[in-house]
């Protein structure tokens, strides 16, 4: 069989389009599964079962940071990408800000998600000159094993945590959702911050001062951080995008 009168249809490659068609069709198996990668923010992705699909909306992370470190114009700073996935947030703001950071960090609790996050990691920074570690851990648990992280360095810290409300997400979620992409990457708690107050709380009193951090959540939720933690901390809303989604940054009060 051939596709265009030049190009042959290998018998296996045959068998993995009709595999992947049935798939798709039969057992509603997001597409980007069954290639093996996502588009996102100009770029191609490796993606399997063990990490979220990223969505095209989350790319307002990256124009929001991209904002905030043209406007600081730093050299030597630290990026950390917390609950990294796939890598597409620690990766896409790195090949976005070539000079601003010296050193970064690529965060989960998954083991099989960090592995997908270093595959891209490898095949799209390469040549990057940043330093890069990935750690398996619990949010912010790694901090203290780390003494660059305990200086005056500017620090990003880019966080899609789940933050969707368990039963908001049974009874909204569609089947593929539900049926393929890892829960534990969409749910947070009840009310959807369980992690984002886990980390906040992890924080070390010396990281408050100089981290600027962003976040992707519900526009109530923002409103439910601020009563818990707007004495010493500011949320902004930096990026809007759907009905009921923000981007936020979150920094110290002077």
């Amino acid at each position: 069989m051939r596709t265009d009168g030049e190009r042959e249809i290998t018998p296996d490659l045959l068998e993995k389009i009709t595999t992947g068609y049935h798939a798709y069709v039969n057992e509603q198996k997001p597409l980007e599964y069954i290639v093996g990668s996502v588009e996102f923010y100009k770029r191609t992705f490796v993606v399997n079962e063990n990490t979220l699909i990223p969505r095209p909306e989350t790319e307002y992370m990256i124009e929001a940071i991209c904002d905030y470190t043209q406007e600081k114009k730093f050299t030597d700073g630290i990026l950390m990408d917390i609950g990294t996935g796939c890598g597409v947030l620690g990766s896409s703001v790195l090949l976005e800000n070539p000079d601003n950071f010296r050193t970064a960090f690529f965060t989960d609790i998954s083991q099989e998600a960090l592995a997908v996050a270093k595959i891209n990691s490898d095949r799209l920074l390469g040549q990057a000159k940043q330093e890069i570690f990935f750690v398996w851990t619990d949010l912010l648990a790694f901090v203290d094993s780390y003494e660059s992280i305990r200086n005056t360095k500017p620090i990003v810290l880019v966080a899609n945590l789940p933050y969707i409300p368990e039963a908001t997400f049974d009874e909204n979620a569609p089947d593929n959702v539900q049926k393929w992409e890892p829960k534990m990457a969409f749910v947070g708690g009840d009310d959807g911050l369980l992690y984002y107050r886990k980390m906040l709380d992890q924080m070390p009193a010396n990281m408050q001062s100089t981290t600027v951090c962003f976040f992707e959540m519900m526009t109530r939720q923002i409103e439910i951080l601020d009563k818990e933690y707007g004495e010493n901390r500011l949320f902004e809303e930096v990026k809007t995008f759907h009905f009921n989604i923000r981007i936020v940054k979150a920094t110290k009060k002077s």
